[in-house]
């Protein structure tokens, strides 16, 4: 059971939240305008064909490994885009800093500043905690912020997917050599969620342009 939990997190629910965040922070951006509408659903019909390829790629085998940077480098794009994104949202949009300001009359606008000060609060505690135990890990901390970024494309979206494609891969470890059928239940498991995910992917994409 934690084992499918985990399966669905990762192989569901991280590209879900990509692209609900790519959408809805677009569409929020102005919710009068058919330009704004638009470009929501055409990148995120982008990140939708960046990540088939990267599902094609890992059917593929460790072949088109040598390529999978490529789509980690699209996917580091779209990591950065959302953070740009996000944080227009948070400063234009939510708090609407730009114009009238903050109202502490207003329940969204101090939830959003709630949120924001129990976020990055959180985070500099922490920097606060080890400053001066750990002066060195909390430098690394900082400098190492971008790579984390970058790499994010790779860690939550190409490496998912290569390795939930080849889920049916009992080459190494233990790995399906005590199961009764072997590598063939483990190749019906991939057939089934690979072809499960994009169908729920394309009706969620197709509800949004109707």
């Amino acid at each position: 059971m934690i084992l499918s939990l985990l399966s669905f997190a990762t192989s569901y629910f991280t590209p879900s939240l990509y692209f609900y965040v790519i959408y809805a922070t677009i569409a929020q951006i102005s919710t009068t305008s058919d330009a704004t509408s638009y470009s929501a659903r055409i990148l995120s019909l982008i990140f939708v064909l960046v990540y088939m390829v990267a599902i094609a790629g890992g059917l593929s085998g460790s072949v088109w490994t040598k390529h999978a940077e490529a789509v980690s480098i699209v996917f580091s794009f779209i990591t950065f885009a959302m953070l740009g994104l996000v944080t227009y949202n948070i400063v234009a949009v939510y708090l609407d800093l730009t114009a009238k300001g903050i109202n502490f009359q207003s329940f969204n606008q101090v939830s959003v500043l709630v949120m924001c000060a129990i976020n990055i609060g959180g985070y500099f505690l922490i920097i606060l905690l080890h400053i001066f135990t750990h002066p060195k890990l909390v430098w690394r901390l900082f400098i190492d912020t971008f790579s984390y970024w970058f790499y994010q494309g790779a860690y939550s979206q190409t490496m998912v997917a290569h390795a939930f494609c080849n889920v049916d891969d009992v080459s190494w470890g233990t790995k399906g050599s005590t199961s009764q059928h072997g590598g063939k239940q483990y190749e019906s498991d991939k057939v089934f969620f690979v072809s499960a995910w994009y169908f729920l992917f394309y009706i969620g994409f197709s509800g949004m342009r109707s």
